[in-house]
């Protein structure tokens, strides 16, 4: 297509019916693309089987624009946009599910929402024994309970003022350097490290029942903090991935922003299905090469059904195409039969004569211009000058 034509599709593209969107608004924040985003959960949910260990994290969509639950986060790159929790395969960043954080619900704010959201957001993984990771943020030991109830496991750090740590793991004034610390229950284990002098991280794990510990030179780390570590980064490094080869484009329009994000992540789903399926293809290739390969594959599938339906359309003379969209659609490799010419066509002035009123039915073959015999060349085809140097 041409660019204004893909300009105006930013520029009037809808995801709901707006004469009924106030209305849906009242109870819906996300009324303008709650559909849309629905849809894409839905399919990231039942297109994958993840692998055993889950990470549930934050991302931030880039956004500066108005939106009533923008957020800041200094922490992050872009500080503000639109947070949304995900839950992603810590081996493969596949997301499997996802969901926008709205703002405040009601008046009152909302009470251990870290918990709220690994419920909601693990709740399809229930009987499936897999491991969730989280930051402290989410870790919490009735969370880590509720989901033992349900066949899953939790592992993730946790912050030092919870009323429920006793004070031998958070005393480290007589504590050499990387000791460690065990807390064991019946269904929990929770560990006390010190990375550094008078520093110390708690973890919390449900699936770690004893104290083993690394070799010196891993400076004695337990297993839950190097199991932590391998996993905890799945949310993150998705959003490196996603940001590598991305369709988004400005705008100040947050269900368009929302949308272009669900397409990336899409993207990147479907790569991870493709390889996952056929592993061996591209194996001379690296990682990052195979993704750029599969986007381009990827692009020309979504393409072709509308390639075709222009060139047979312009093939039969039904309408004209602009001359850089026919070359364009020959790039892809699909060969463009030109309409045959018929008496009495149009005649018009040649393209390359300067004050001349002379008009010609001549017409090159390749650019459709009309051209004079002086600056063509007649063999099997037409060509003016231009296109035959």
């Amino acid at each position: 297509m041409s660019r204004d034509r893909f300009t105006d599709i930013l520029r009037y593209i809808r995801f709901d019916d707006t004469a009924t969107r106030e209305a849906r608004k009242t109870d819906d924040k996300l009324a303008p693309i709650r559909h849309i985003t629905d849809t894409f959960v839905k399919n990231y949910k039942s297109c994958y089987n993840a692998s055993d260990i889950g990470c549930v994290d934050e991302q931030l969509v880039t956004f500066r624009g108005r939106c009533s639950f923008k957020v800041y986060m200094p922490s992050k790159p872009g500080k503000y946009g639109i947070k949304i929790w995900t839950l992603c395969d810590s081996k493969t960043f596949y997301c499997c599910n996802m969901e926008v954080y709205l703002g405040k619900r009601g008046n009152n704010p909302e009470k251990q929402q870290g918990q709220r959201v690994v419920k909601q957001m693990v709740d399809f993984w229930e009987n499936s024994g897999r491991c969730i990771t989280t930051d402290n943020f989410f870790t919490d030991l009735g969370l880590g309970e509720y989901l033992l109830e349900r066949n899953l496991f939790l592992v993730g750090t946790l912050r030092k003022n919870k009323r429920d740590i006793p004070k031998i793991l958070t005393e480290t004034k007589h504590r050499s350097q990387y000791s460690s610390e065990f807390l064991f229950t019946e269904k929990l284990t929770i560990v006390s490290y010190v990375p550094k002098p008078r520093k110390y991280v708690l973890l919390l794990s449900t699936i770690h029942h004893d104290n083993s510990t690394c070799t010196e030179e891993e400076k004695f780390k337990p297993k839950i903090i190097q199991f932590y570590n391998s996993s905890k980064s799945g949310v993150d490094v998705l959003d490196k991935l996603v940001k590598e080869y991305s369709c988004r484009r400005c705008t100040r329009r947050w269900p368009l922003s929302l949308f272009m994000h669900y397409l990336d992540i899409a993207a990147y789903n479907a790569f991870v299905i493709w390889y996952t399926k056929y592993p061996t293809w591209q194996s001379k290739t690296s990682f990052q090469k195979k993704r750029k390969y599969f986007l381009d594959e990827l692009a020309k599938k979504l393409t072709n059904a509308n390639i075709d339906r222009r060139a047979k359309e312009f093939e039969s003379n039904q309408t004209g195409l602009n001359r850089n969209v026919v070359s364009a659609i020959e790039a892809t490799g699909r060969k463009i039969l030109k309409p045959p010419r018929v008496a009495g066509q149009k005649r018009a002035r040649c393209c390359f004569c300067i004050g001349s009123n002379n008009r010609y039915t001549t017409i090159c073959d390749n650019c459709q211009r009309h051209v004079c015999n002086d600056h063509c060349t007649k063999n099997q085809t037409i060509l003016c000058n231009i296109c035959n140097e």
